[in-house]
């Protein structure tokens, strides 16, 4: 079992289309059949119909407020941006679950998520060779008006897949195991580079892509040299520096994550002390100072609530360029670490054919030499591509 979390979304409509449908074209055309669908299935809805199942989740997410204040409740709060849940669940090769057993799996993982009570759609594809289901959750309960809370999602669905191996009495990834019993210990779980999941659009955005970074154009003159010997230098070279590039990219992860915290942490204390002074006509006048605006003098004073709305606009602007300055310059740094790959790897490029055309010129007596210095190179496997992708994906 492998649950995979594929995000938060804002449509209902546009992931429903994604998985009822067969998968987009390459010009990104939406095609009109379903040939891939295997069944669908509602939870908490009062249809079966799976395009006005879509319809009823975004009106409940739309009527939150509403919700809040039949229920009892404070109806206030921050509007919720990303209603939708969307995640897969996939079984291995060569099992072959029923209907009713998939339905009971996704019960058990809305049950570990806390949305046992949430409306959701399930679609079954039939069109890998393993057989999963998607399921499109709402994260507004649909009594109460509230946002449910997924923090650790992948850590609850982690927990949830490896209980639900062993009900059917055969662990199949026995690496989930041991890091969910280091986590039950206490121990921290830390990744190697090239076994941490990184999103799709990472790769895109960043330039993470190892076919569009590594183009090994043969040498310039193919029957001067040996085409064997360049070959399994031109396989080292990139070898090398592609273990270089992981390490970069995964010291500036970590840096960026705690750089993004710290940012988080010092503008929401600003905008609590934006806040908290503007209750007091003290704390308004401080603010006033900073401003140095005499027309903004009186509604300081008097407290007018339209002036400290204006603040907390003009705030809310200021940290926005806040985190687009940061974004900027840990893009640059990404660009800069693909910059010294690209510059590596020429250099390793003009290595490997200067030793080729030695190693031809020594074509009469180096036959014996090459069983004793050259030794096969290990090239990792490619990392797998998720559910959608025959298997692989997200397993803790």
């Amino acid at each position: 079992m492998i649950p995979k979390i594929n995000g938060l979304g804002r449509s209902f409509a546009g992931v429903a289309a994604y998985c009822l449908h067969d998968a987009p074209e390459p010009d990104d055309r939406r095609p009109e059949t379903s040939k891939r669908v295997g069944w669908t299935d509602t939870r908490n809805l009062a249809t079966i119909r799976p395009e006005r199942a879509a319809r009823l989740m975004a009106a409940t997410a739309k009527a939150a407020p509403d919700l809040k204040r039949l229920a009892g409740g404070a109806r206030g709060g921050r509007k919720l941006a990303k209603p939708v849940l969307h995640y897969s669940l996939s079984w291995a090769r060569g099992e072959t679950p029923d209907r009713r057993e998939m339905s009971r799996a996704v019960d058990g993982s809305l049950e570990a998520l806390g949305l046992e009570g949430h409306e959701a759609l399930i679609v079954a594809h039939d069109d890998t060779r393993h057989p999963h289901v998607h399921v499109i959750a709402n994260r507004v309960d649909p009594e109460t008006g509230k946002t449910a809370t997924l923090g650790n999602s992948e850590l609850r669905l982690s927990r949830w897949a490896e209980g639900y191996e062993r009900e059917q009495g055969r662990i199949r990834c026995e690496e989930r195991v041991k890091n969910n019993a280091r986590r039950r210990a206490g121990e921290e779980v830390v990744r190697t580079p090239w076994e941490r999941p990184l999103h799709w659009a990472r790769y895109r955005r960043e330039g993470m892509l190892p076919g569009r970074a590594r183009r090994a154009r043969g040498p310039v003159d193919e029957e001067r040299v040996d085409m064997e010997a360049w070959r399994r230098a031109e396989a080292q070279a990139w070898e090398k520096v592609e273990d270089r590039r992981w390490l970069g990219f995964w010291r500036l992860e970590s840096r960026a994550r705690k750089e993004w915290a710290e940012l988080h942490k010092r503008q929401e204390d600003t905008r609590r002390r934006l806040d908290r002074e503007s209750r007091t006509v003290r704390g308004r006048l401080r603010i006033w100072r900073i401003e140095r605006s005499l027309r903004e003098l009186v509604g300081a004073v008097r407290g007018r609530e339209d002036l400290v709305e204006g603040w907390r606009e003009d705030l809310d602007r200021y940290h926005k360029s806040e985190r687009a300055a940061l974004g900027k310059a840990h893009g640059e740094s990404a660009r800069q670490i693909e910059r010294k790959v690209r510059e590596n790897y020429r250099r390793g490029l003009r290595d490997a054919e200067r030793w080729a055309w030695e190693m031809r010129a020594r074509q009469p007596t180096w036959g014996r030499e090459r069983a004793r210095t050259i030794t096969p190179i290990p090239i990792r496997p490619p990392r797998p591509r998720g559910p959608e992708r025959d298997g692989g994906g997200f397993e803790r």
